[in-house]
């Protein structure tokens, strides 16, 4: 079995268990009123939970945006300031080459 038919068979297990969960709530032997005050109380702690999640998804995003743009901030100036670095460095190297062979041209 490859694992993409074993990870259809997860898929499709978990599906038909939370059908099955379902139904049996639905045809539990509790009065109707109990079961959709229970399903109501079932929702509202997972939309709870899926508020607190995105909340601290959120948060940790914004973090990690942070600490993003201050390395790359940081990373940008040290390429910057070694650019100006090798700039001058050419440009030196330019001028001493210019220099010597207008010494050489003088002398022949």
């Amino acid at each position: 079995m490859s694992s993409e038919d074993r990870g259809s068979s997860l898929i499709f297990f978990m599906i038909c268990a939370a059908i099955g969960a379902g139904l049996g709530v639905l045809f539990a032997p509790k009065a109707g009123r109990e079961t959709r005050e229970q399903l109501g109380d079932w929702l509202k702690e997972k939309r709870e939970e899926g508020g607190e999640l995105l909340a601290r998804v959120k948060g940790e995003g914004g973090e990690l945006l942070s600490r993003v743009k201050q390395e790359g901030g940081d990373l940008l100036s040290k390429v910057k300031e070694e650019s100006l670095h090798k700039k001058d460095a050419i440009t030196a190297a330019l001028k001493a080459g210019k220099q010597a062979y207008a010494e050489a041209e003088k002398h022949s």
